[in-house]
């Protein structure tokens, strides 16, 4: 089940499917039923799933665990100072970088570059190269940006093929991976800073605001 979620082509996720057929075929008409879409990366028809495991909510949720219980004004103030800082943490983080790539992307290249070394790379045009490795072959195109791995073009950051064709052009690896891939863009996200609310004294509230009567929501005390 783990393989056919992670399969990045077609022929892969068929075949970890069919195993999982001849293994249960009980739990294969589940996934079946909840649909590929929904956890194949291969039958996904957006990015969704290919950057974070849990969502935003679960993440959050996970946070406020212990302070869930704690009265709105002061849970809200909470929520603030930790938002507060991450970004501050997170942005100075990213500033540290050393790389136009984040660091986490980095790691990869490298270890991506290291599997490149043991592929012969044969030009097809100038922008197509055949990648071979043993008995394996792959077609890459640098101008589409597109590899038969199908990691290139999913992933949009370049497979371990994908390196090995640009190394036989002398191309910058940096240009092949999408800009969220890089350190200017984590600077971006985080460059907001969170202010705090500051004294209610000091706050400029319109009339029609200040106005306003907010009652005490209409809930029942549990027995």
């Amino acid at each position: 089940m783990d393989k056919a979620a992670r399969s990045y082509t077609v022929l892969k996720y068929n075949r970890h499917m069919e195993e999982l057929r001849n293994l249960h075929q009980n739990a294969l008409n589940y996934v079946i039923k909840v649909g590929p879409h929904k956890w194949s990366r291969v039958q996904c028809p957006k990015r969704r799933y290919r950057v974070m495991t849990i969502n935003v909510a679960e993440c959050i949720n996970a946070c406020l665990k212990f302070t869930r219980k704690l009265p709105m004004l002061t849970l809200t103030k909470f929520i603030r100072n930790m938002l507060q800082r991450w970004f501050h943490d997170r942005h100075r983080t990213a500033q540290s970088m050393r790389h136009l790539l984040t660091d986490a992307a980095h790691l990869v290249i490298l270890k991506r570059v290291d599997k490149c070394a043991y592929m012969t790379v044969n030009p097809v045009e100038w922008n197509i190269f055949s990648v071979k490795r043993s008995r394996k072959q792959w077609t890459v195109d640098l101008a589409r940006k597109t590899c038969t791995c199908k990691k290139f073009q999913i992933d949009m950051f370049p497979s371990s093929h994908t390196l090995a064709a640009a190394r036989e052009r002398n191309l910058d690896y940096t240009f092949l991976c999408a800009d969220f891939y890089k350190r200017q863009k984590l600077i971006d996200a985080y460059s907001v800073p969170i202010m705090h609310v500051g004294h209610p004294s000091s706050w400029i509230v319109p009339t029609d605001i200040a106005d306003r009567v907010v009652l005490n929501p209409m809930s029942r005390r549990q027995a």
